[in-house]
């Protein structure tokens, strides 16, 4: 489904009015009346006809009926013609089938355009941005804990605020009650399950599974869970109890952090984005199932690079804890020295000024971030008499979260909407 926005947008733009080829290369040109032009492969036009024959749509599945192992990748089309009283394209097929592509379907899929391209890109939800603090103290977005539980858009907003700049903020739920997190989880999706359970609570305790646990001091920056091959891509935490004094929220954007070390610092690039470190986490954690209490013992341990870079050179993920780290390096003794230079020049950048965000959850805030791209901690604090200061939280995958956003625009035909097929 498109919006009714874009879909206005489209229909007045332009008509159809060409339609040439296919040529040598089996490509069907394509001319509007604003001169706008379009190249379509034949082949893509027959598998994406939007057709009963080719398409299974209904509110349960979204499905193509074509499949590869009879699909026949070199058919060609009887007849091309444009339906002027319907401002579409149409084709008949040597199979028989016809398919008419309306001139808003093809100005949004055009192969050839590369804004409906760069528009496409965005159904990925990958932020295009990196901030440091000036930026994100500037823009960090803050919604009602109220409005979040009873009004979509508020919900699709927060969950955007997340997807682009990494985190953002939930005030004002009831003080001191539990539930918020999974109240939250539940208008999300799914709560991804880890070896500390479904909801967790964070609070100084005698022998802790977490460093966090531990003690009232400060904590190093890190990603929660390097031990892990796939770790939890978001982290969510609720204040039940805030501290007297100090117990601060720090983060860093770590994109940032990379980004700066690619120009100022390339050899520490290259170093972080070419050595894997390796992590482990070896320990048990309570768990509460169906009312009793559950023992679970774990050994986890994985590698990964503390920045790794995507297919196209991007930073698309942080990974670094320094308590979990081990003492494994899988390279020649000589390149041991370079790498530890390497992971101090990173952490001394994300401790820089110009790259911490700092502020006090209160009472009943909620905070959502981006635990593969921020590094968090706190710093130390000092409890009032006979309180001590708790959290709850959770974790989340992307691909839960994102699809929620997705399906929120088409929900409420918001303007970013995009069609599934």
């Amino acid at each position: 489904m498109l919006s009714a926005h874009l879909i206005r947008n489209l229909r007045n733009a332009s008509k159809l009015a060409s339609v040439a080829g296919p040529n040598a290369d089996r490509i069907v040109n394509v001319k509007w009346s604003d001169g706008k032009t379009g190249e379509f492969p034949l082949i893509w036009l027959r598998d994406t006809s939007p057709d009963a024959a080719t398409y299974t749509i209904s509110p349960a599945m979204t499905a193509r009926n074509l499949t590869m192992l009879e699909f026949d990748v070199e058919q060609k089309a009887r007849k091309l013609w444009i339906d002027g009283d319907g401002d579409s394209l149409k084709i008949e097929w040597d199979s028989g089938v016809l398919s008419t592509f309306p001139s808003e379907w093809l100005q949004m899929r055009n192969p050839s355009d590369q804004e409906a391209r760069k528009r496409r890109r965005k159904v990925y939800l990958f932020p295009e941005e990196t901030w440091g603090k000036e930026e994100i103290e500037k823009k960090l977005k803050r919604f009602s804990h109220e409005e979040f539980m009873k009004n979509d858009r508020v919900v699709h907003d927060f969950l955007e605020a997340v997807c682009i700049d990494g985190i953002a903020v939930l005030k004002g739920a009831p003080q001191g009650a539990r539930g918020a997190i999974e109240a939250i989880g539940d208008r999300i999706g799914m709560i991804k399950r880890t070896h500390f359970g479904i909801v967790f609570e964070v609070s100084t305790k005698a022998d802790a599974s977490n460093m966090a646990y531990a003690s009232n001091g400060g904590l190093p920056f890190h990603t929660d869970f390097p031990s892990l091959s796939h770790p939890p891509q978001l982290q969510m935490l609720h204040m039940l109890q805030s501290a007297e004094e100090g117990g601060n929220s720090l983060f860093v954007d770590g994109f940032h952090v990379a980004e700066q070390l690619r120009v100022e610092n390339p050899e520490v690039f290259r170093i972080l984005t070419t050595h894997s470190m390796e992590y482990i986490e070896e320990g048990y954690d309570i768990h509460e199932i169906n009312g009793k209490e559950f023992r679970f013992d774990y050994d986890m341990c994985a590698r990964h690079k503390v920045i790794r870079l995507n297919d196209e050179g991007k930073v698309n993920k942080i990974q670094f804890g320094n308590a979990m780290r081990s003492w494994f390096y899988d390279c020649e003794p000589n390149q041991v020295q370079n790498v530890y230079r390497a992971m101090k020049t990173f952490t001394d950048h994300c401790y820089q000024p110009r790259n911490v965000l700092k502020f006090r959850l209160e009472d009943g805030d909620t905070v959502l971030w981006a635990n593969q791209r921020l590094l968090h901690t706190r710093d130390g604090f000092k409890n009032a008499p006979g309180k001590s200061r708790t959290l709850t939280g959770c974790y989340f995958d992307w691909d839960i979260v994102k699809s929620r956003v997705r399906h929120l625009r088409d929900k409420l035909e918001l303007e970013q909407n995009q069609p599934s097929a």
